[in-house]
């Protein structure tokens, strides 16, 4: 097959059964690669998108090496860089993003530019047999996908696939009652307690409540007062918290320096308790499969906790942290109890008729 000079060409070597693709990078240093194909046709769409890559300014050989792990690093960083508050540290003081766990699992050590749509489908499939929720999925689809995106505008990716999305069907309404509270938390490592605590008093973040540090808290007549600056609240809006009295004896015992909580095996006993005091159900052998209480339920039931208790609804806000009112309203649950008393009010209000 003739071509013009600098459009690359298509040869066939007598060692190999495959065709192969030469040209020319963006330094001038020729190319060749192998493309794993016999059809004429099929080599000369490799090499007409090899050769856009260039004029793109895409280093085609970083491309054709870039690896999940490589795309995953900048992701971290990007989300670091940005002040993201999804970015959270792990117990031993490593950034992780929650959803990461699942990409990391099935690609791992893969090359990016294998990663097709049909791949994506693939995902999709075993992390629904495996019974993960739809909105999980997505989660960890949108962060592959910004990682894509990030290596795409840094000039690593030419472009990146389509990205299947999956119906949402499945949105949390979890909370839970002070009395299922008080056996979860009594049935946690004490190390984990105040934590808990916390969440369930306030509705604050897991992440924002584990960046805490002891500077930030003051006493006045004897109650504690927690000082929650700006980057550990969505809404930006730093606030002077009043701890509940059990918190305010824990934190006066504790040293000058350093965070208030400790986020220690937090996950994994938080599972642990809820299977034990009934709060949740096994469904499989892996970590995420199970069925009940998420950590993530605390700040629905610090919400609730707030409302029932009377305080207004601006106040909550900016106790829990949340920017918008919609996104509020979603914490604000309405569950089977609420539903019961208000149709108790109901048949009272008919009854003295």
């Amino acid at each position: 097959m003739k071509r013009i000079r600098g459009e690359g060409s298509i040869i066939q070597k007598r060692e190999s059964r495959f065709l192969w693709i030469a040209y020319y990078d963006g330094s001038g240093r020729q190319i060749q690669e192998n493309s794993k194909t016999t059809s004429e046709r099929v080599a000369a769409a490799l090499l007409r998108r090899r050769l856009q890559e260039i004029d793109q300014g895409v280093p085609v050989e970083e491309a054709r090496k870039l690896r999940y792990e490589d795309i995953r690093k900048s992701l971290l960083l990007d989300y670091k860089t940005k002040g993201n508050k999804g970015l959270e540290e792990d117990e031993n003081g490593e950034s992780y993003i929650w959803g990461l766990n699942h990409t990391d699992y099935y690609f791992r050590n893969r090359l990016v530019r294998t990663i097709k749509t049909d791949t994506l489908y693939k995902f999709i499939e075993k992390k629904q047999a495996e019974g993960l929720a739809n909105a999980t999925i997505n989660r960890c689809l949108a962060l592959l996908k910004r990682a894509m995106n990030i290596a795409r505008r840094d000039g690593k990716l030419a472009s990146i696939p389509f990205f299947p999305m999956l119906k949402e069907d499945n949105v949390r309404t979890g909370f839970v009652n002070r009395p299922d509270f008080i056996k979860l938390r009594d049935t946690m490592p004490e190390h984990l307690r105040p934590l808990l605590t916390f969440l369930y008093f306030t509705g604050c973040r897991v992440g924002a409540a584990l960046s805490i540090r002891r500077s930030q808290i003051e006493f006045e007549d004897g109650r504690a007062l927690l000082r929650l600056e700006r980057n550990q609240v969505k809404n930006e809006e730093p606030i002077l918290l009043p701890l509940p009295v059990e918190l305010s004896e824990v934190v006066k015992n504790l040293p000058p320096e350093g965070r208030v909580f400790n986020g220690r095996n937090l996950r994994k006993s938080f599972q642990a308790a809820c299977l034990q005091v009934g709060l949740g159900v096994k469904t499989g052998p892996k970590v995420w499969q199970y069925k009940g209480l998420l950590i993530h339920d605390l700040r629905r039931s610090g919400v609730r906790n707030l409302i029932r208790s009377g305080v207004p609804r601006n106040i909550a806000m900016k106790i829990s942290g949340h920017l918008t009112e919609s996104t509020f309203e979603r914490y604000n649950i309405v569950d089977s109890t609420d539903l019961r008393e208000a149709m108790a009010k109901v048949e009272k209000h008919f009854a003295e008729r």
